[in-house]
């Protein structure tokens, strides 16, 4: 298999494992099990990405503290079906990271 291959098959493993239910994902552990308690979301009225979103517009990264999911700089995710949002979220006073907050999201599409 080429090196190519291997990384978009590498690719599609991490994007199904997240758009999935399960209880357990091996690429973003904090996303197992996690409550989607202190995840935000905004999207545009046609459910993608904003370019400049209006509520989310925190700069803390990943481990840093916060006190609600504004604090936190978001990430834009994509649920299965096109949609999207830029996510953020605050759990236990810190920031988690891209990879964990669109696992969550994911899972709130999936449902």
């Amino acid at each position: 298999m080429s090196p190519g291959a291997a990384a978009a098959g590498a690719i599609a493993v991490v994007l199904a494992a997240c758009a999935t239910t399960t209880s357990q994902d091996a690429m973003y552990p904090a996303c197992n099990a996690a409550p989607a308690a202190g995840l935000a979301s905004e999207s545009t009225s046609s459910g993608h990405c904003p370019a400049h979103p209006t509520s989310l517009v925190g700069t803390a990264t990943l481990g840093s503290s916060c006190t609600q999911a504004s604090d936190c700089a978001p990430t834009c995710c994509t649920c299965a079906n096109g949609q999207g949002a830029v996510v953020a979220q605050c759990a236990n006073g810190s920031c988690l990271d891209g990879g964990d907050t669109c696992c969550l999201y994911a899972r709130q599409c999936a449902n």
